[in-house]
């Protein structure tokens, strides 16, 4: 997920998913062979941020705030609605290798970072925070197992669940973000 700060702890955050019919259950296997399209969820943080933090169970959420300037994130922004546009003319299969979460992010953010280079991490989701912090997209200040640890936002998200400055909680003291 990438969410981008409107000041006064307004949040925007793009949560890029798979479109499941009523009642049908996500399988890796038939994520591989065009059984889901792919969608963007634009929410508030207290709706997809909470969902993983407070609701599903075994989820580790990690908040990094990106070293970007205004006008880069003001870029990718528009970026990112104007592929919601295109999906709402020309839908997209989500494929579990090429198109997904973490590889449309990457999409987003590639054309913008001249740093950003294939990375066989950007396949397995588990490791882009890892890439990030290598390529100085997130704060260096700190080894990285001390940013990840530090930036692990689950006991934050329950505690404030539906305080409206749920964005704000969450982001409280971390790295990068003083």
């Amino acid at each position: 997920m990438l969410s981008f700060g409107f000041g006064n702890d307004e949040y925007l955050c793009f949560s890029i998913e798979t479109r499941k019919k009523k009642g049908e259950q996500f399988s890796a296997v038939r994520g591989f062979f065009k059984q889901y399209e792919l969608i963007y969820v634009i929410a508030d943080e207290r709706d997809v941020v909470r969902l993983r933090t407070n609701y599903r169970k075994g989820e580790d959420v990690y908040l990094y705030r990106l070293k970007a300037s205004p006008e880069l994130i003001r870029l990718i922004f528009v970026d990112y609605l104007h592929s919601v546009n295109m999906l709402r003319d020309k839908p997209e299969w989500y494929n579990a290798l090429t198109v997904n979460c973490t590889t449309d992010i990457w999409k987003h953010i590639v054309p913008y970072y001249p740093k950003a280079t294939f990375d066989w991490r950007i396949l397995a989701s588990g490791h882009v925070d890892e890439m990030a912090y290598e390529l100085g997209a997130v704060d260096q200040t700190i080894p990285f197992q001390e940013l990840k640890r530090r930036s692990r936002i689950n006991e934050r998200g329950q505690a404030a669940d539906r305080d409206p400055a749920f964005s704000g909680i969450i982001r409280a003291g971390l790295p990068g973000t003083e």
